[in-house]
């Protein structure tokens, strides 16, 4: 029985001791009748609880902590209902027989069963309250304040949640530009380090080309970076130690042979039928072609150009120079040699016809100054036509494609001594100051200026200088005083283009001592000028290095000599086979 069934039997009387009248209570409309305070007072302990839902008191409460003795209206259990028999299989209940029963036998007859009365207990009625009314403030607390609560903290969760991500998207950002510019960092460096290490090898192996091992080990072993990432530089530095081991001394300046040629005739035929110079031409000049020949000759037969300073130690000692021999190391079958070449003024005689002072068409084939086209040394030349024209049209340019072709030709960078008058000025250009008078101050000016250019492109590249005497003199047979004012104007005009020298190039074969101990006032007049290096004439090579200067002897090459006295050159070239064949009978 479930607490909606209703015990017609139930006897009021005997369960609560009072009868309930049968006749209906006269009802009457007022609309303040309080129904729940009737039921309150007379049938409170009578009704169940589910009569209550009938009515309807509005919203109110129940404050259970008002009243410690209201106990709370349980309904009273219903009787259980029997249990549904289900309809089951005859063979699932086979094994849940009582044992000595089959299976066919009759059940046993059903007994009734009573339904359990569960005892109804004394129910009170639950009295409700009515809801106070809520604050505005207690409404806020508890309705609004906890929206914003989480609104705020949704607000900073999804700040924290931004603020992170855009931090992790820095930090990515952060460490992939660190590892882009390490990258680019790396591989610059390793480009840098591919550069130094080309230009290194390209410079060490010139170096080498010149006999310079040192220098040349010197470059490699400067390398910044690991050698081992470049096994070039360390075949090459092994390749140029071997070198160096192999190479052999030359101790004795005086079989250093200086070839020493005058400016070359670029153009033979005007200077062969030149009327009042042809036959001095031919005698005592060499044509470019045979400087060629020479050059190749020197090469095969395996000389090396070289300057004082392969071979002579200077020691200074406060204001004193003491000179000394020093070995020169050359690899085996290599012999130096040096070579000078003199009056590189290209005087007027030489490249003016008519006596006008202007290179013309009428002079006698020889370049009119030295000049700078494109960075390089060239000749310059008004050729047969009166065209200006610029090349290989004298010894310096010849001399540098040569050594461009054959870098081993030039030991550590050694080049020609070029020794100059003053009379009519340096490389050709007019810089004697007597040219004031007639061409003006600009002039001589612009000409100085031109010639300081040349100087400095020849001194950078390897060129020495020395003096010819300023109007080509034979000091042999000048007094002290005399050469006193030759080089002292010397000094005056050319050494402020040409920068300092300290060599001597004997005019006409002279020499101021027949036996080369310098010890008169003709050598007191030159020590006093600055030179300390002495260049004479003479068929063979020899080279003095005394204490206090080196004189050493030059072997001029002329037409008349390799014409006429061939065997001169037989160590150094074959001069039958130099000869220009246009010179005709060369005059003796």
């Amino acid at each position: 029985m479930n607490e909606k069934d209703f015990d017609l039997d139930f006897d009021f009387e005997k369960e609560y001791g009072f009868d309930i009248p049968n006749e209906e209570p006269e009802q009457t409309e007022d609309d303040e009748f309080d129904l729940s305070a009737l039921l309150g007072s007379d049938f409170g302990d009578v009704l169940p609880s589910e009569y209550e839902t009938d009515f309807d008191y509005g919203p109110e409460t129940v404050d259970y902590e008002q009243d410690d003795d209201i106990d709370l209206l349980v309904a009273a259990p219903s009787v259980e209902e029997a249990p549904v028999e289900e309809d089951f299989p005859e063979e699932d209940f086979e094994d849940e027989l009582p044992e000595g029963t089959a299976a066919n036998d009759e059940p046993p007859e059903e007994i009734p069963v009573e339904p359990v009365r569960e005892p109804v207990r004394d129910v009170k009625p639950v009295r409700r309250e009515r809801r106070k009314p809520v604050s505005p403030m207690r409404r806020f607390k508890n309705e609004t304040l906890p929206l914003i609560i989480t609104g705020i903290t949704a607000l900073l969760i999804v700040i924290f949640v931004i603020g992170s991500i855009s931090r992790l998207i820095t930090n990515i950002k952060y460490n992939n530009d660190a590892a882009l510019k390490a990258s680019e960092a790396a591989e610059n460096e390793a480009q840098r380090q591919d550069k130094e290490a080309q230009d290194l090898l390209r410079d060490a192996a010139l170096l080498a080309s010149g006999y310079d091992y040192d220098q040349a080990i010197a470059k490699l072993e400067a390398f910044t970076g690991n050698k081992a990432n470049y096994p070039e530089i360390e075949t090459r530095l092994s390749e140029y130690k071997q070198q160096k081991s192999l190479l052999v001394a030359h101790n004795d300046p005086g079989a250093i042979p200086n070839l020493s040629f005058h400016v070359l005739i670029a153009d033979p035929s005007r200077a062969w039928n030149n009327q009042e110079l042809g036959g001095k031409y031919n005698r005592n000049f060499v044509t470019t072609d045979e400087f060629e020949k020479i050059l190749n000759q020197l090469y095969i037969n395996g000389y090396v150009l070289v300057d004082f300073d392969s071979f002579i130690a200077e020691t200074v000692t406060g204001e004193t120079i003491t000179y000394s021999s020093k070995p020169l190391y050359l690899p085996d079958g290599k012999k130096p040699f040096m070579m000078t070449e003199t009056m590189v003024n290209y005087f007027n005689y030489m490249i003016d016809g008519n006596g006008d002072g202007t290179p013309d068409k009428e002079g006698a084939g020889f370049a009119s100054k030295l000049v700078l086209q494109n960075g390089e040394i060239k000749a310059q030349m008004v050729n047969s036509t009166g065209e200006t024209v610029v090349g290989n049209y004298d010894l310096v340019p010849i001399l540098e494609n040569f050594i461009e072709e054959h870098p081993d030709f030039s030991y550590q960078g050694s080049r020609a001594i070029l020794a100059v008058t003053g009379h009519e000025g340096v490389f050709g250009y007019r810089t004697n100051k007597s040219v004031i008078d007639t061409k003006g101050q600009a002039y001589y000016d612009a000409e100085v200026a031109g010639a300081k250019e040349v100087a400095s492109a020849l001194r950078e590249a390897g060129y020495e200088f020395a003096s010819y005497t300023y109007k080509n003199e034979n000091y042999g047979k000048l007094a002290a005083s005399d050469i006193q004012k030759d080089i002292g104007k010397w000094t005056a005009e050319v050494l402020p283009i040409i920068g300092s020298c300290d060599t001597l190039v004997f005019a006409q074969t002279s020499d101021i001592s027949a036996t080369g101990d310098y010890t008169s006032s003709k050598y007191s007049v030159l020590e006093q000028a600055g030179f300390r290096y002495f260049i004479s004439n003479a068929s063979s090579p020899s080279c003095k290095v005394a204490a206090n200067y080196v004189r050493q002897l030059r072997v001029m090459v002329t037409g008349t000599q390799m014409a006429h006295a061939a065997t001169t050159y037989s160590k150094y070239f074959d001069a039958q086979n130099v000869l220009n064949s246009t010179r005709g009978n060369v005059p003796q």
